[in-house]
């Protein structure tokens, strides 16, 4: 797979982030929450819904975070705020 240089404004793990996003809706490379690198988790955890039974993030709303994801990456906003750094 071809790689992109890195934007100078942002972090390799946003880039990452951004890309495991775009994976997930596209459906190119079909992945679920245990194909998410660990230090991915949290950036989409924080955008999913909880199970209740045992409060872990909800695997079905992976596709929703994901868009929440990108979502914050056009605005600018959440961890991709240019004020962060």
């Amino acid at each position: 797979m071809l790689r992109s240089t890195y934007p100078r404004s942002m972090t390799p793990n946003q880039v990452a982030l951004i890309e495991y996003a775009l994976r997930l809706l596209s459906k190119m490379s079909p992945t679920g929450w245990e194909g998410i690198p660990m230090e991915l988790h949290q950036s989409f955890s924080r955008y999913m819904s909880r199970d209740v039974w045992t409060g872990e993030p909800q695997p079905l709303t992976l596709r929703d975070a994901a868009l929440m994801v990108l979502r914050d990456a056009i605005t600018r906003t959440g961890e991709f705020a240019t004020d962060r750094y």
